[in-house]
């Protein structure tokens, strides 16, 4: 039996791509989006984020044929919160701290978060890809200061119902 090794970090990417960038909302981020307007913000990400699937909804309603239990898997759902570090320069208009402040300093801003497990943030996205994206909405933003770390700004997410895990884009 073969050395198995874990991955580890930094193998992960996260992206913004703005809803007006996308071609067709209906399908998804595709190849011609991400190369146009997809920002990486990685680097700005504090770790223990969240992005990703949780427990889909059920329904336990029976047939009069069933003779047993039922439970039967209804409408997906996922759940984002990143909290990103705050830029200390504040005439910088070019960090990817600025950026990610920018992007999200305000409520509404649509989009969808696009997350790759498996290269270095460092690389560039590539047809091919695998990916799990999220259409959300940011909520109310929150600075966070806790007196021992950098300042911080906290965004929720709400989904906006499309999402897909693990897909090559």
């Amino acid at each position: 039996m073969g050395t198995r090794v874990k991955m580890l970090s930094p193998k992960v990417t996260v992206w913004w791509l703005p809803l007006a960038a996308v071609a067709n909302p209906t399908v998804g981020p595709v190849s011609a989006d991400m190369d146009a307007d997809a920002v990486n913000i990685s680097c700005a990400i504090v770790t223990g984020y969240t992005l990703g699937p949780t427990d889909s909804d059920t329904d336990d309603t029976k047939s009069i044929c069933d003779s047993g239990n039922v439970t039967n898997f209804g409408p997906g759902n996922f759940e984002a919160n990143l909290t990103g570090f705050r830029e200390d320069d504040v005439t910088s208009t070019t960090g990817v701290y600025y950026l990610f402040f920018n992007l999200f300093k305000k409520p509404d801003a649509e989009g969808y978060l696009i997350q790759r497990i498996g290269k270095l943030n460092t690389a560039a996205w590539a047809s091919g890809d695998v990916v799990s994206w999220f259409h959300v909405s940011s909520d109310n933003p929150a600075d966070i200061d806790d007196g021992s770390s950098p300042y911080q700004l906290t965004v929720p997410f709400i989904p906006q119902g499309d999402f897909a895990v693990n897909v090559a884009i």
